[in-house]
């Protein structure tokens, strides 16, 4: 048996990869709403940080169903995933959510963007002026579910693993919540990412802004990951054998040490104090903490699926 090859291992990578993008886009149309709605109110769409959260949330999350769609033993028929639901499917469930979500992510990108997108469109497409002016008699309405939805989304991410049956570290309560943090993590890291790749200044507010609610999440990770291994510790049998071969000094306790506490959350957390603590940021160390941020919870979504089949009930 080896750490990515063995006898009980169901889903392998692809899966993990569809999970963090779906993580990733719930997290940055979260982190579009809030800068939206909290820092930059209408002139959002000038700043480079809510363009590269609108880019990277719907590429995300079309990549990851894309992925998922290549992962099926029938490729073809994808599409009776979209019209056929199973409402005791945690899967088909799943993917509703993920429609209904990137309906109402398309339209706030669209209010969003309404001044540059109307006067494009006034000579082209009158017809678009009157859609987004329809929009816009709701657009409390469409960011509330947008909202919900992206935190459905990023919990769902978690639940999904629960799917697969006789894995007691699988079976977590605390995984939705994990995974839904991470996923917000992993969002607010890509916009930044994004951001000052197109410009953007990493002094600027929306930076800030991003930064004190990073700090206080990442340890909301930590604790998590903590309450998470003390449920399966304590509960004993299978489930606390399950934790100790995760926790080993093995391949996986080696990414689990280094890459998730190590570079993922306690590289990031020190890199925001130290940028909160001084008077300016640096383009480097708001990039630099972004990717640490990304590979922390890309590594999280793939520990978590492998070491999470490796012991069963």
């Amino acid at each position: 048996m080896s750490a990515l090859h063995f006898d009980t291992l169901v889903w392998h990578w692809p899966i993990a990869i569809y999970l963090f993008l779906a993580g990733v886009s719930a997290g940055a149309m979260f982190f579009a709403v809030l800068l939206k709605h909290f820092v930059l109110k209408q002139n959002a769409y000038q700043s480079g940080f809510v363009r590269a959260a609108c880019i990277v949330a719907p590429v995300a999350v079309m990549a990851g169903l894309g992925i998922l769609v290549a992962d099926l033993t029938k490729p073809l028929d994808f599409w009776k995933i979209l019209v056929f639901y199973n409402p005791k499917s945690v899967m088909s469930m799943g993917v509703l959510i993920l429609l209904i979500y990137q309906v109402f992510m398309f339209m706030w990108i669209g209010l969003t963007f309404r001044k540059p997108v109307d006067a494009w469109c006034e000579t082209r497409f009158p017809i678009v002026l009157k859609l987004t002016a329809l929009l816009a008699r709701f657009e409390a309405t469409i960011t509330g579910l947008l909202v919900i939805l992206s935190l459905a989304l990023g919990a769902y991410t978690g639940f999904l693993l629960s799917a697969l049956p006789g894995y007691p570290m699988l079976k977590n309560p605390v995984l939705p919540l994990l995974f839904l943090a991470s996923g917000l993590s992993s969002g607010a890291a890509s916009s930044l990412l994004g951001g000052v790749l197109m410009n953007g200044k990493p002094n600027d507010k929306e930076v800030h802004f991003i930064h004190k609610v990073e700090i206080p999440l990442i340890l909301v990770e930590i604790v998590l990951i903590f309450t998470f291994f003390m449920g399966l510790v304590l509960t004993g049998g299978q489930s606390k054998i399950a934790a100790f071969n995760a926790l080993g000094y093995g391949f996986w306790g080696w990414i689990f040490w280094l890459g998730i506490i190590g570079l993922g959350l306690s590289g990031p957390l020190a890199m925001n104090l130290f940028m909160t603590a001084t008077s300016k940021r640096k383009w480097a160390y708001v990039a630099g903490t972004a990717c640490l941020s990304l590979i922390g919870v890309l590594l999280l979504r793939n520990f978590i699926l492998y070491t999470g089949q490796m012991t069963i009930a």
